[in-house]
């Protein structure tokens, strides 16, 4: 039998399995996915431009954290990886001297563009110059580990010493994923090739001279993995009330939508509870939302 190559984070070669069809390391907790599954191409919010403009918690919340990890930093250009519809940019176009998205989804690049007449690449080296500030909401996940080094290091050579990287990850060693396991609202196979912990993420970002700075609360996040983890015990369907309301996924039947709904509402009281929880350990909350700083 062939040996399983070794993590390529921390190059630990023990392995064990907390949920299949991860692998965790560990040295450093990172899983992997054991074999190699095809990702599909998705859009996780409505492409809606009154929607945009209208806002919502949770960019009100990205908005917020770029504020706190950005503190007295420059303000020249913005680049947001995985920049799906274009709405968090939308709503930062006006704080930076330049804001600009990272996207290969064809439906959310031409309505980022032509809607929202937001700058939208394919490609990191479309960027000329610096890059000040970058963040990747939920998106490092998505890359299978060649392409994320190999990404990460080009994203270093454009960041001088001193600018700043935001990246929001689901926890692998947060309280949710160890109560919900393969129903944490987080775990999507074949999308998420990683499930990133604190010391793996650090781990990551140090190899391409990054280095940690501030985790927040990740408040919105938290409260809805908890909210979701609860209806996916409950219900057939992983994920079935956020696929109806956030990819706009087929409704199954008028009776499920309805018990997604009264169950939705039951579960919020106790997601608020555990959600206010996770602040006192935010290395174990649900989402990890952390800043980085270049180093020189």
């Amino acid at each position: 039998m062939a040996t399983p190559p070794a993590c390529f984070l921390c190059h630990g070669t023990t392995f064990d399995h907390v949920t299949a069809p991860y692998r965790r390391c560990v040295a450093c907790g990172h899983e992997t996915l054991a074999a190699p599954a095809a990702q599909t191409l998705m859009i996780n919010e409505p492409l809606d431009a009154a929607a945009v403009k209208r806002g919502s918690s949770l960019q009100r919340f990205q908005g917020a954290a770029l504020d706190r990890l950005l503190a007295g930093r420059s303000r020249r250009v913005l680049v947001d990886i995985g920049s799906g519809s274009g709405a968090f940019l939308f709503h930062q176009r006006r704080r930076f001297e330049r804001s600009c998205g990272l996207e290969i989804t064809p439906a959310a690049i031409a309505f980022a563009r032509e809607t929202l007449g937001v700058e939208i690449v394919t490609d990191l080296a479309a960027i000329d110059g610096e890059i000040d500030a970058a963040t990747a909401w939920h998106s490092l996940e998505h890359f299978p580990a060649p392409a994320l080094t190999a990404f990460l290091a080009a994203l270093g050579a454009k960041m001088p010493a001193g600018a700043r990287l935001v990246v929001s990850v689901p926890n692998g060693a947060s309280f949710q994923y160890r109560l919900f396991r393969e129903h944490y609202a987080f775990f999507d196979v074949a999308n998420h090739p990683h499930q990133f912990t604190p010391d793996s993420l650090g781990r990551l970002l140090a190899a391409h001279g990054f280095t940690r700075t501030r985790t927040v609360v990740s408040w919105p996040y938290n409260f809805f993995g908890y909210a979701q983890g609860l209806l996916n015990i409950a219900m057939p369907g992983h994920n079935y009330a956020y696929y109806r309301l956030k990819r706009g996924a087929p409704s199954r039947s008028r009776m499920l939508d309805l018990a997604a709904g009264l169950l939705l509402l039951a579960a919020v009281p106790a997601a608020l509870v555990l959600g206010l929880a996770d602040a006192f350990f935010p290395e174990r909350q649900g989402v990890l939302t952390c800043g980085f700083e270049k180093r020189g």
